[in-house]
Order: C-alpha cells, then sequence, then structure tokens
C-alpha cells in the first residue's frame, strides 16, 4: 500500500495519466467517426439504389403504356408480326427527375408464341449506381405481365 501512495506523490504521474484517457479518448473517437462515416457511405449507396429501381420500374411503366395506348397501338402495328418475322427492337430514354431510363423493346418468340420484352436500366444523375428492371408479356395478353 505504501508504494502506491509513494508512485502516486511522484512529480509528473498526473500527467501521465492524463496523456493515457487522452489516449484512450482519441482512439474511441477515431472509432467512432469511422463508424458514423462508414454507415453514411452504406446509407447513401441503399437509397440511390432503391431510387435507381423505382426509376427502372417507371421507366418500364410509362413504355407499357405507350404501347397500349389507342386501339392502334404498336403492339398491333409494329409488334404484332408473324413469328418467323424479326422487328427491329425499339429504342428511347426517359428523363426522369433525378435520372435517366434507356428503354429496350424487344420481341422473341417462344412455344409459337410472340412476347414482348421491356428493358429498362436506370442512370441516377451523379452516381454510379444502375438498375435493370424487365417486364414481358405475350403479345395476345399484355394484361398478364411478368416482371424481374
Amino acid at each position: 500500500m505504501r508504494r502506491y501512495k509513494d508512485v502516486m506523490n511522484r512529480k509528473g504521474v498526473a500527467l501521465l495519466l492524463v496523456l493515457l484517457v487522452m489516449v484512450v479518448l482519441s482512439i474511441l473517437a477515431v472509432a467512432v467517426l469511422t463508424m458514423f462515416t462508414t454507415n453514411m457511405a452504406t446509407e447513401k449507396m441503399q437509397e440511390d439504389s432503391i431510387r435507381a429501381h423505382y426509376i427502372a420500374m417507371s421507366g418500364v411503366d410509362v413504355t407499357f403504356g405507350a404501347l397500349l395506348q389507342n386501339d392502334e397501338s404498336l403492339l398491333n402495328s409494329y409488334f404484332n408480326k408473324a413469328n418467323n418475322v424479326t422487328v427491329t427492337p425499339l429504342t428511347d430514354t426517359i428523363e426522369f427527375d433525378g435520372g435517366t431510363a434507356t428503354i429496350i423493346v424487344s420481341t422473341y418468340v417462344a412455344d409459337d408464341e410472340r412476347w414482348v420484352l421491356i428493358t429498362s436500366t436506370a442512370t441516377l444523375d451523379g452516381s454510379d449506381i444502375n438498375n435493370v428492371v424487365t417486364m414481358e408479356f405475350r403479345l395476345e395478353f399484355p394484361q398478364i405481365q411478368q416482371w424481374n
């Protein structure tokens, strides 16, 4: 017990303890700051990914609506061809608030039925995040869609 009092009575021990506490607090502060920064970056990436997904979905919805706009729709006038005829895909770009959707409308034949495939690739403004959404349906039954 006497030894502890001798050590605590010496000059410089308080400075050593203060420095030790400062080092421990500094390490904790750096760890908290690193975790905070990492979480913020992850949250921003998730938010951008969700925004890109919904822009891509909106691109498919807008395109699908344009294909079915009236009785002489593009489905009937452009895509409704014989199964042995190759139909050239249509492409377009739609500007949305915060990003763009690049649209490709193509067809393919499976089991002697013509299918229409809408592919929408979203690109956010000022970000490297992209998202692709596809929707396909049989030409005869556009009300039944398969989304990917």
